[in-house]
């Protein structure tokens, strides 16, 4: 029988360029979608879905970028038990990669419980109950949660037994992925932006007080970050958050916890944009200059793939400068924290494109019709984004 299609395992570690973590930084935390398999022979993404052709070029991204977190969406079973069988440094918990084995650094976290995960609105742009695509419409999202324990820094190792279990920061990471659908067609989650605001705003107030953590929020958002009332605007903006009547009460939903929060004082800026944190020389774009962090599969069939093709069609200039406002892949950090703790900081920030860590070609490409010469399937359509985070003492 012929040898399987997806590329040659013994080629994982061929050269990239993805940085290493920023030497001042305490994790490298990153968000990912997976991008879910395909679901029989008529789905329409065809090869460049099927994770088993995807999963070498998978493993080598992750292997690239070393991250410490990793908030994944659209996990399906197929990636699940692989990501369980290959990297023992790490463990899957719901939505969340974590080292869980002591870095070079000796750094690893520590999961505090089980991961929740709520829907927002609908049942989440991914998983039962499911229609058929064609007549999915409206918003669609959830938002999977978990507290960890950061373990093995210098605080914690100084300190005497009794005091290195207190001298363990706490980290809230959630993971979200909101979509807006007509129809059966993607349409534009700006168009429900004050929907999800009210949804995901609340979750940004809530989970740090119950987490008594620090947050950290990741996902595929669906929507760029461009446009006064848009929802990174909602978000990350300050401006008086709009009421909303939601059937999810939480216990605990009075006072600095209200919905919507008290603005009397002073407008409420619930998020900030990691990516804007560092300065522009620690923003490593991987050549997307302008744009989507998710690829097209008709952009992955064209010659030179992805952003090269892109490039062409668009006449970017070589060498541009990148902006992120078509960035629909955000990692933010919950603007309100639980007193005491540690602050979040980006010092580096960056988008893992093709032209960062370049996937490695099928080793039967005549089998896959829809490749270029000398193509390659991309491990997700969406490219990781990742910020080197420091966790800065709160006095």
């Amino acid at each position: 029988s012929s040898p399987p299609r997806e590329p040659a395992p013994e080629r994982l570690f061929e050269p990239h360029s993805a940085p290493p973590l920023h030497a001042g930084a305490t994790l490298r935390v990153a968000t990912w979608n997976l991008l879910e398999t395909v679901s029989g022979p008529n789905d329409p993404r065809g090869m460049h879905a099927v994770f088993d052709l995807r999963r070498v070029n998978v493993l080598r991204l992750l292997l690239a970028l070393d991250a410490d977190v990793v908030l994944l969406q659209e996990l399906c079973e197929a990636s699940r038990s692989f990501l369980r069988a290959v990297l023992p440094s790490h463990t899957l918990v719901g939505h969340f990669l974590l080292r869980t084995a002591p870095s070079e650094r000796g750094v690893w976290l520590e999961p505090l419980e089980e991961a929740e995960r709520h829907v927002l609105v609908g049942h989440g742009p991914t998983g039962p109950p499911r229609k058929p695509l064609a007549k999915q419409t409206g918003p669609r999202g959830y938002v999977a949660h978990l507290a960890v324990r950061v373990r093995g820094l210098a605080a914690e190792r100084e300190a005497g037994e009794a005091e290195a279990e207190a001298e363990a920061p706490r980290l809230a990471l959630a993971s979200t992925h909101l979509a807006n659908f007509t129809n059966g067609q993607m349409d534009k989650t700006d168009k429900e932006a004050r929907l999800f605001l009210a949804t995901l705003g609340r979750q940004l107030l809530r989970l740090p007080a119950k987490h008594r953590a620090p947050l950290l929020l990741g996902g595929d958002f669906n929507a760029g970050k461009h446009g006064t009332g848009s929802l990174h605007d909602l978000l990350t903006g300050r401006r008086p958050p709009e009421p909303y009547d939601s059937e999810d009460e939480w216990p605990g939903d009075e006072g600095e916890l209200r919905w919507p929060p008290d603005t009397q004082r002073a407008p409420v800026r619930l998020a900030r944009d990691l990516w804007r944190d560092p300065p522009e020389e620690e923003r490593y774009f991987g050549g997307l200059q302008r744009g989507s962090t998710a690829i097209q599969y008709a952009q992955q069939q064209e010659p030179g793939q992805g952003l090269r093709a892109r490039a062409r069609r668009q006449g970017w200039a070589e060498g541009g400068a990148c902006t992120d406002s078509g960035h629909i892949d955000w990692l933010l950090a919950a603007h309100e924290f639980a007193k005491g703790q540690p602050l979040l900081r980006a010092l580096r920030v960056g988008v893992a494109t093709e032209m960062m860590v370049p996937p490695l070609p099928p080793r039967q490409p005549s089998e896959v019709p829809s490749l270029p010469p000398g193509g390659c399937i991309f491990p997700s359509d969406h490219y990781p984004v990742f910020a080197d985070v420091q966790l800065v003492p709160h006095r």
